[in-house]
């Protein structure tokens, strides 16, 4: 399987001397003109007033801080982490089923950073007296690569753009693939390096001290800039790219923690306490202002958060005060706390000042938190009213906590006696605390569940704590710009969970949701290939551990196009075959059977790709076996024939008129829980003979082994393979594809025979016959898209835009939410516009809804330019679930455009891309997690630039033929074959001619085909030509609904034994009967791969109105209004979310008034949060061999229902004794009464 690289960035801290740390009272200088000798000429600033001090605030109403120590209130549980050597990791489980490990760097005692956590990776630096950085796997602590640097001291890093950026001693920026450690390109900046960088906008900006090296010719001696200690120090921008510096500029200091970046500004402050504003792109600044201040700033809006030192009767106190965005004047100031620890500088030398974390603040909806002096402050930031505050230590003098780390509806940070906490947000009291056994100093990080943190002896923790919806904190300040939580996913409004490749999950009435396991034992895929034609079998095993019968649900994807014609269902020894029937009426007749207990099973089609299993009344201790059989016409692309298996459904957002998936509800979902069981085993094999010689097959999504047999092929899935894709398997042909291949099923009596014909068009073009063209990138940036998928997603693009041609035009649109776009009118393919475009591009962030019709009517509405093909390239994952919407909007508007989809992601929905791309006349490619985006972009403006053939009709000749389908035969792509699916009367050989345009010539092609007359019969040549017409009959119904047409596609499912929207397989086993009532459970599943997962459900807050946007943006239709916290985000719509379309992603918000709050409502994601709840109780049931102790989960599910267990003190009351007395399991980060 391919491997997809990073690069590293690696930054370098002090080369050989000491540091200016923060001076207690020196006097300002004046700044001195810049100067710059970078590519970039930038005009040397003006000069900038000094704000000197703070304004005078009256003193303001304390409330008193909860004086319990927070380890008291609730004791920290302590970790028995094993003894862990130098170099080595050791894994532990806690409260029982958590998982966590424990790394011990090779450098032994040092101080380490805070982690950064990313692409399933934690990254962190060795210590200040290390040379190395270390990739740790997420979940195991397992050590994937190190790298070293020259010198040591790597700071805390961060993530932007696949790259990784961090100082060590070396005073140099080195870039190294994160994938293998090595050192891609360096750059050097100064002697020494402290600080961290920080990056956005295609920028990496960082301070530095002054040497005859350092970058923008800012030479020691020629600034201006006096420190006291005799170095000068400057702050510089350099390409995130390749590391070339754009501007300098000098400051007063090194700048302290990192600096910080908000819409087109950078903010720092240095270590001489004076805090700057400057312009990203060009480096002028707005204002500095000399303060004593003792952190980084934090930015919320128009205001400019820091900390401060002050001197009071002979000692020393910290507060926090509020600077104007625009001016740098105090707005307000904050009460002053106890801080003996800032009554001077660090020591000066580098390791302090690269080691120190001041008392920063973080803003998240609506209010504001600060570890400062020995407490934990919130308050609203708005009304900077005092909400609470929590005292965790008695002793003040030393830094006690780090900088809080902020996600979901928790606040964490470490402390000086080796204890981590959570707080609740809300109240401030204690959700959990555990004693990792060795100081923490630095900030925390959290993904996906996980909390990271370093020590100051060397040692990386991470720890468990919750599901993988507890996520957003992934680096020092939260992300690379550290001004924020990473922009995690949201749970979907209404499908809330996803099918695995075969989740059988526990159905029925729904008693608040209940979620279980019903392990998946196995699951064999077996496939044998004739010409182009595969006949697929699917077997799943199952087993019942619970003592009562059960009645399951059983969820699967399976190919769009998969004519689905067997079932059968194997319990103990009994085997169901399973009978067509009208859909209501196998419906019926199921709940029946169910009332009755007897065996009985329901297969239906949920949509084009996505089936249910209902199996009722299955016995205690049964192993469950189902088997699936369906045909499909394999794909031909590239070269090459796909096998493509879906083993994981997508979440869908359905933002439309609930007619996506054809009439059907779509079936619940639920996200696998910590725990939660796995498959313990996928088996896929493939046996092919394609009827010509084929390469080596490859797998871009799995491992695969080959075995040969002449034109024999056998491809098997490795061992140990994860179902959270879809397996996606090449067969290469080997030279140019024949020019015609017909497989045929010759007639029986009166009954006609069947063929499908696959033909190869030799198309070809002059280059000046090709038109100008108008080409529309619209970029799916819904919640869904978050994680890798998004990151291809942007990487494809700037490769696209630097594709087009000097004569093209073109258009930059973003969906999610609302609609965003580069422009109005679409822009000449200059040099600078497409630099704009980049900039665009690399702004985009994955948040919100997924409304793509909104996206699709503002690429497809605008008239166009006379002369031009437009051409709609889609960037999506397709997890939306209004597919019908969809289709009647670009049907309705596509006017004389071509539509062009790029899947993006694990497991896209094929169904709904094939089709826009057909309605579209355009082409279909998806590009999986460890595919090229280069590539894939590159083949996308090749397809573009080479000839397709338009307004194909087949002459077929003296031959019988009738029925062929698809009726409208779709415009047809270079390296594209014409398939076709037909009926026939009698054998014979003719020739068939195929007529069309190609650039507005005729066009006209004669093929030799022969049928056979008499042989063997091929039934699956009759399941794929049933299937296919009515794939024509749905798309015409999603198009123009009729009753005629559901009814013609009724009779058809029940001629050719097929399951459709309409028709159902039933199977009844009177002879097999259940004594007792079946429980009814739900199993979570997985995510696909590369997502993302959704948070847990936004806690309410103040909605916020967008201010306007940047002069190189416009905004149209309504305000963006969004809910920060978590609305207007996530595969479905949040609250707060508007119909309103914007240009250009909004700056910082002004808040509003918040609504009144009214009880929730109980909709999907409210339930299926009750759904997750109940999690526990079969978690905490299940024994050790897997069976369920039944008397435990009635006795969980009792108390549940009755309202709960009650929390008192630091413990909870009621809840089911097992495991360590007290305990709380935490899913989606919110601590359950169970």
């Amino acid at each position: 399987m391919k491997k997809t690289h990073w690069a590293f960035l690696l930054f370098a801290a002090s080369c050989g001397g000491g540091s200016n740390a923060p001076q207690a009272e020196s006097p300002q200088a004046a700044p001195a003109e810049a100067r710059t000798t970078t590519g970039d000429e930038v005009a040397p600033p003006p000069e900038v007033a000094d704000l000197a001090g703070a304004a005078e605030a009256p003193p303001e109403p304390a409330i008193p801080a909860d004086t319990v120590p927070l380890a008291s209130r609730m004791a920290p549980r302590h970790l028995a982490i094993p003894e862990t050597r130098r170099g080595h990791t050791e894994r532990f489980v806690f409260d029982g089923f958590h998982r966590g490990w424990f790394a011990r760097t090779p450098a032994g005692q040092q101080a380490l950073l805070t982690p950064i956590y990313g692409d399933g990776k934690v990254f962190v630096g060795g210590g200040f007296g290390s040379h190395q950085v270390f990739a740790y796997d997420w979940r195991t602590g397992e050590r994937e690569w190190t790298a070293s640097a020259p010198d040591g001291g790597p700071s805390a890093a961060i993530l932007e753009d696949d790259k990784i950026l961090f100082n060590t001693e070396s005073c140099t920026l080195f870039a190294v693939d994160a994938g293998t450690g090595r050192q891609r390109w360096s750059r050097w900046l100064g002697d020494p390096l402290m600080s961290q960088p920080a990056a956005a906008n295609g920028l990496v900006f960082s301070g530095h001290i002054i040497d005859g090296q350092s970058p923008g010719g800012l030479t020691a001696g020629t600034t201006g800039w006096g420190t006291g200690d005799g170095r000068r120090y400057g702050f510089t921008a350099l390409n995130l790219s390749n590391g070339a510096p754009r501007w300098s500029r000098p400051v007063d200091g090194d700048v302290m923690n990192a600096p910080i970046l908000d819409g087109d500004d950078v903010f720092f402050t240095t270590m001489r306490g004076t805090v700057y504003r400057m312009d990203q792109r060009s480096g002028h600044v707005h204002w500095h202002r000399r303060l004593h201040a003792t952190s980084a700033p934090w930015i919320e809006g128009d205001e400019v958060h820091v900390t401060v030192r002050l001197r009071e009767n002979g000692g020393v106190r910290e507060k926090a005060i509020i600077l104007a965005r625009d001016g740098g004047g105090t707005e307000h100031e904050l009460d002053a706390v106890d801080a003996a620890f800032v009554s001077g500088p660090p020591d000066p030398g580098v390791q302090q000042g690269w080691a120190y974390e001041g008392s920063r603040a973080t803003v998240v909806a609506g209010r504001m938190y600060q570890t400062i002096g020995n407490e934990v402050h919130c308050r609203d930031a708005d009304t900077h009213e005092l909400l609470w505050r929590r005292r965790y230590t008695e002793d003040p003098r030393a830094r006690p906590a780090s900088p809080p780390a902020i996600a979901g509806s928790q606040l964490v940070f470490g402390t000086r006696d080796g204890v981590l906490f959570g707080l609740d947000i809300d109240t401030g009291m204690t959700a959990w605390a555990y004693d990792v056994g060795e100081p923490i100093a630095s900030q925390p990080t959290i993904g996906h569940g996980w909390v990271y943190a370093s020590t100051t002896r060397g040692g990386v923790v991470g720890l468990e704590v919750s599901d993988v919806s507890f996520d957003g904190w992934h680096m020092w300040g939260g992300n690379a710009q550290h001004n924020g939580r990473v922009m995690a996913t949201e749970p979907p409004a209404e499908d809330d969970e996803r099918p695995t490749e075969g989740t059988l999950a526990l159905g029925g009435a729904a008693r608040d949701g209940e979620v279980a396991g019903f392990p998946l034992r196995g699951t064999r895929v077996s496939a044998n290939v004739s010409g182009f034609v595969a006949r697929v079998s699917v077997e799943q095993t199952f087993h019942n551990p619970y003592e009562r019968p059960v009645e399951a649900v059983y969820l699967f994807p399976l190919p769009d196009d998969a004519a689905v014609d067997a079932m059968e269902l194997r319990a103990g020894n009994r085997v169901v075959r399973a009978q067509i029937r009208r859909r209501e009426q196998a419906r019926q007749e199921y709940a029946e059977a169910r009332d009755r207990g007897v065996l009985a099973s329901l297969l239906e089609q949920e949509r084009p790709n996505l089936f249910r299993q209902s199996v009722a009344n299955i016995r205690p201790g049964d192993e469950i076996r189902v088997t699936l059989s369906y045909t499909q016409a394999l794909p031909y692309e590239a070269g090459s024939y796909r096998f493509v298996y879906p083993m994981v459904a997508g979440p869908r957002y359905d933002g439309g008129d609930g007619e996506g998936g054809g009439g059907a509800s779509a079936p619940r979902q639920v996200v696998l829980a910590p725990g939660g069981q796995r498959p313990d085993r996928v088996e896929v094999s493939i046996d092919a003979d394609f009827g010509v010689d084929v390469g080596e097959p490859t797998s871009p999504t799995h491992e695969i082994g080959v075995e040969r047999d002449g034109r024999r092929v056998h491809v098997a899935l490795q061992e140990g393979a994860r179902p959270d894709r879809d397996l996606d398997v090449r067969f290469p042909v080997a030279g140019e594809a024949p020019a015609v291949s017909v497989l045929g099923s010759p007639p029986e009596g009166e009954a006609r025979g069947h063929f499908s014909l696959a033909i190869h068009p030799r198309l070809s073009v002059a280059d000046d016959e090709v038109m100008p063209r108008e080409v529309v990138f619209v970029v799916d940036t819904s919640s869904s898209m978050n994680g890798r998928p998004i990151e291809l997603a942007r990487a494809a693009m700037l490769r696209a835009l630097g594709g087009l041609r000097p004569t093209d035009t073109f258009r930059v649109l973003s969906f999610s939410d609302t609609t965003s776009a580069l422009s109005e009118q679409a822009l000449p393919a200059t040099e600078e516009n497409v630099a704009r475009g980049r900039r665009f591009v690399s702004d985009m962030q994955a948040l919100g809804a997924t409304e793509m019709v909104r996206g699709l009517r503002a690429a497809l509405d605008p008239e166009g330019e006379d002369g031009r093909m437009r051409v709609v390239l889609l960037m999506t994952d397709g997890f939306i679930g209004n597919e019908t919407e969809i289709f009647r909007e670009v049907d309705q508007r596509l006017g004389h455009s071509r539509l062009f989809a790029f899947g993006v992601g694990s497991a896209v929905n094929r169904y709904l891309l094939t089709r826009l791309t057909e309605i579209g006349r355009g082409d279909l490619q998806v590009v999986t997690l460890d595919e090229s985006p280069d590539d894939a972009a590159d083949a996308f403006h090749e397809r573009i630039a080479r000839p397709f053939l338009t307004d194909i009709a087949i002459d077929w000749g003296d031959l019988d033929v009738a029925d062929a389908y698809p009726r409208r035969v779709p415009d047809l792509y270079a390296d594209r074959p014409l398939v076709v699916h037909a009926r026939y009367g009698h054998g014979g050989e003719g020739d068939v001619t195929i007529r069309g345009r190609i650039a507005g010539r005729p066009f006209e092609q004669t093929v030799r085909v022969s049928l056979p007359s008499d042989g063997d019969t091929r039934p699956e040549l009759e399941s794929v030509w049933a299937r296919t017409r009515i794939r024509d009959l749905m798309t015409a119904m999603a198009l123009q609904p009729s009753d005629a047409l559901q009814e013609e596609v009724t009779q058809l499912g029940l001629a050719h034994h097929l399951l459709t929207q309409w028709t159902a397989f039933l199977a009844i086993d009177e002879g097999y009967r259940a004594e007792g009532e079946a429980q009814t459970v739900q199993q979570p599943s997985e995510m696909p791969a590369g997502i993302t997962a959704p948070p847990p459900e936004p806690r309410p807050s103040p909605v916020r109105r967008a201010r306007a946007s940047s002069a190189t943006r416009s905004t149209f239709g309504s305000d963006l209004v969004d809910s920060f916290g978590g609305g207007g985000g996530g595969y479905g719509r949040g609250s707060g979310g508007s119909s309103g379309a914007v240009f250009g992603a909004p700056r910082q918000a002004e808040r509003l008034p918040a609504a009144e709050a009214s009880p929730a409502p109980d909709t999907a994601s409210t339930r299926g949060l009750r759904r997750r709840r109940s999690t526990n109780c079969y978690e905490l049931a299940r024994r050790p061999d897997g069976t369920i102790d039944q008397a435990m989960l009635e006795d969980c599910l009792r108390r549940q229902r009755a309202g709960g267990a009650e929390k008192t003190g630091g413990a909870w009351r009621g809840a089911p004794k097992r495991g360590v007395p007290g305990e709380r399991r935490l899913v989606g980060d919110r601590r359950w009464r169970i």
